[in-house]
């Protein structure tokens, strides 16, 4: 998205409707998916414009607002990955992810999302990075059509790990938690950066992660667990 309206630039949060462009969005669910309606003007959109100072974005010698964001392809030892439907715009499966902050590294952007959207915590030290790309055409509820993007692996051991009862719960802007493989997720309609990360990186998301000497000496993992 190109801005053809002002901006206020004063280090404050600003919401602005996509077609008047006046700031008099106010968010409401419907059908159980988050979308936004102006006051303004009276149109509902699946999304704003939203300039927040707490993440990372900027506007490139084109005028395209950018914005910063780092995911998480969280990979069981069977090979299928964590991924869920989003209820906030785009509404397609994606995988724990979320905007950078300002001032935040990717990394722990990603391990924070982890927590945050799924509830898997403490995993900092255990993402692996595989992909750094600047991507046009990936859109999102703020009003951004371009990201750059930092995805990480995490190799759970079965799917106990990824949860304190060893069951997945997404955050508000997600639903219907399941495990796929890359193939099956490519058939569900992924979001743009999804399809994308998994269609130039699939041979490093299945890549195997070194295990530690205590995890040899245990032998296998029973990956049939969760």
């Amino acid at each position: 998205m190109k801005f053809d309206f002002p901006l206020l630039r004063d280090n404050n949060h600003h919401e602005y409707c996509l077609h008047c462009h006046a700031e008099a969005v106010t968010w409401i669910v419907v059908d159980g998916r988050k979308r936004c309606t102006c006051a303004s003007c009276g149109r509902e959109a699946e999304r704003a414009v939203v300039i927040d100072p707490r993440i990372s974005w900027w506007t490139d010698a084109d005028g395209e607002y950018w914005h910063e964001s780092a995911g998480v392809f969280v990979r069981d030892r069977g090979a299928r990955f964590l991924f869920f439907q989003r209820t906030a715009f785009p509404y397609r499966l994606t995988v724990p992810a979320g905007h950078v902050e300002s001032g935040e590294e990717p990394r722990c952007a990603a391990a924070r999302e982890l927590g945050e959207e799924v509830g898997i915590r403490g995993a900092e030290g255990g993402l692996r990075l595989v992909a750094d790309e600047y991507l046009r055409g990936d859109v999102c509820r703020r009003g951004s059509d371009a990201h750059r993007w930092h995805a990480f692996l995490l190799e759970v051991d079965g799917h106990r790990e990824a949860g304190a009862q060893g069951e997945v719960t997404v955050n508000e802007e997600g639903e219907e938690p399941v495990w796929l493989t890359l193939d099956q997720a490519r058939s569900c309609r992924p979001t743009f950066a999804v399809e994308r990360i998994i269609e130039q990186y699939s041979e490093r998301l299945l890549a195997a992660v070194p295990r530690s000497a205590d995890e040899r000496k245990q032998g296998p993992p029973d990956g049939s667990r969760a």
